[in-house]
């Protein structure tokens, strides 16, 4: 239980710290709309995430079940995954009802994407995890460096955002 705690734990400062590195980025845009006139138009971009939220939290959900069906007579064997796939499907909840706000602020949209991107690094960590517990090393390895992969295009995915965000002109117009 307590390797499962770490992981969440990690993923959830890892992600409040992408947050506050692209808020502090370019405060004045991220707490800003978007500006319907100038293109800017996020519904179809923000819907699109909702059902990819809305999909991964059913498939998580369904997880949890099977893991707690196939290790009821050992449930603490499968307890570190459970913690982590339930935390994933709370952040994709989160991405999935965050929908509703991403017109408002661009901080809801990158809200949105967060949860979203670290939902799907929640899934990754907790096969990790299983396999880790289960001892089965092949699979750990060869899933390390997919995972190590997938981690890689996260941060270049970070970067590119921060730049973005950094060389962006707050709005002119824009109440904060």
């Amino acid at each position: 239980m307590i390797l499962g705690l770490w992981v969440i734990i990690g993923l959830f400062f890892w992600m409040c710290a992408e947050v506050t590195i692209l808020l502090f980025s370019n405060k004045e845009l991220i707490l800003s709309s978007f500006d319907r006139r100038e293109g800017e138009d996020i519904t179809s971009e923000s819907r699109e995430y909702n059902i990819r939220a809305l999909t991964l939290s059913g498939l998580t959900f369904a997880g949890i079940a099977l893991l707690i069906d196939a290790f009821s007579h050992n449930i603490q064997g499968a307890v570190d995954t459970i913690i982590i796939l339930v935390y994933s499907f709370g952040l994709f909840l989160c991405s999935y009802k965050i929908e509703v706000l991403t017109n408002y602020r661009r901080l809801y949209w990158i809200m949105q994407e967060k949860c979203l991107n670290f939902g799907f690094l929640g899934l990754i960590s907790s096969l990790v995890v299983f396999f880790y517990i289960e001892g089965i090393i092949i699979i750990i390895a060869v899933f390390g460096v997919f995972f190590g992969v997938i981690i890689i295009i996260h941060l270049i995915e970070l970067w590119s955002d921060f730049k973005y965000y950094s060389e962006r002109p707050a709005p002119k117009n824009n109440k904060v």
